[in-house]
């Protein structure tokens, strides 16, 4: 029996991760596409040799090694070349992800998909939660993150929403303005709702 897929999704700061370690703690299983693709482009991995065989991400490689720091910069500063990307990694994430799920024997399982929206392949979720919080809190939250300023933050935001494809008007969205406790109340209320925690 196929499990039920439930995405787990949104803008960069939003607190998605949040929300998965609230889901993990209540006892479900959660599949990280970020860490998917971080083991995909370790050397040797099926992303890694993807990217290095296409010439427009031969800056990105420093001989056998791949400098990710200067691959985001590429990417961020050049729409088409995310795309590409995109293109090229997106089918092989999603083929592991399913992977992952077929190996399982959970009833439920929670994928944590920053990018679900932007994919150009994308499996079939029998439910997507989408995270997401105010701009200004948003973009204050990712520049503490990561170190950065407003300007760049507010910039990453921007550039991740204009490629963001159409979202499914049956999502659930799920607000992240206020504190940890109430999230972790309101993501409990949403999966009872949903008959997802009781039927655990």
């Amino acid at each position: 029996m196929s499990p039920n897929k439930i995405v787990i999704t949104g803008t960069i700061g939003s607190g998605k991760s949040a929300v998965s370690e609230i889901v993990k703690e209540l006892g479900f299983k959660v599949i990280s596409a970020d860490e998917v693709n971080k083991k995909l482009l370790e050397e040797g991995g099926e992303n890694y040799e993807a990217i290095k065989v296409d010439p427009f991400f031969r800056k990105a490689f420093d001989g056998n090694i791949l400098d990710k720091k200067h691959l985001a910069k590429m990417i961020f500063s050049a729409p088409d070349l995310m795309k590409r990307l995109n293109s090229i990694t997106h089918p092989i994430i999603v083929r592991e992800i399913e992977r992952e799920i077929e190996m399982s024997d959970e009833k439920n399982i929670f994928i944590e998909i920053p990018l679900f929206y932007q994919m150009t392949v994308r499996f079939p979720a029998d439910l997507v939660f989408f995270v997401e919080t105010d701009k200004n809190i948003q973009a204050q939250r990712l520049a503490q993150r990561d170190e950065i300023g407003d300007f760049y933050a507010e910039s990453k935001i921007r550039n991740q929403e204009a490629l963001m494809g159409p979202r499914d008007g049956r999502e659930i969205v799920i607000n992240n303005n206020t504190s940890l406790e109430d999230l972790k109340e309101n993501v409990e209320k949403i999966l009872r709702k949903e008959k997802i925690y009781e039927s655990n």
